[in-house]
């Protein structure tokens, strides 16, 4: 059986493809936001405490604090609007490789 295949120029996935994907991107869903957790603690921990670095015991993990900052960024779409001659004069174009979105409803 094809898993995906293509009919009258429609893509027809498999069932089983779906329902695999759907329960992948559950758990993935599920480790995103238990990792969040787990750094969040870690965070108050660690400013709680003073505490800049941590190792595990068995060396397995590190973590590293972080202090607040600022962060300067450049306003491309305000820049393109208001000077579009230095937009363009700057701007790079780069190669973006293919690829899917998947989203579960």
């Amino acid at each position: 059986m094809e898993l995906v295949k293509v009919e009258n120029n429609e893509i027809i996935v498999a069932e089983e493809v779906v329902r695999e994907i759907v329960e992948f991107k559950k758990k993935a869903l599920e480790i995103e936001l238990k990792e969040k957790e787990l750094k969040e603690s870690l965070l108050e921990a660690m400013e709680k405490y003073g505490i800049v670095k941590w190792t595990s015991p068995n060396e397995e993990l590190e973590v590293t604090y972080r202090k607040p900052s600022t962060r300067t960024i450049l306003d491309s779409k305000r820049l393109k609007e208001e000077l579009p001659d230095i937009y363009e004069e700057y701007s790079k174009v780069s190669e973006v490789a293919s690829s899917v979105t998947i989203t579960i409803k």
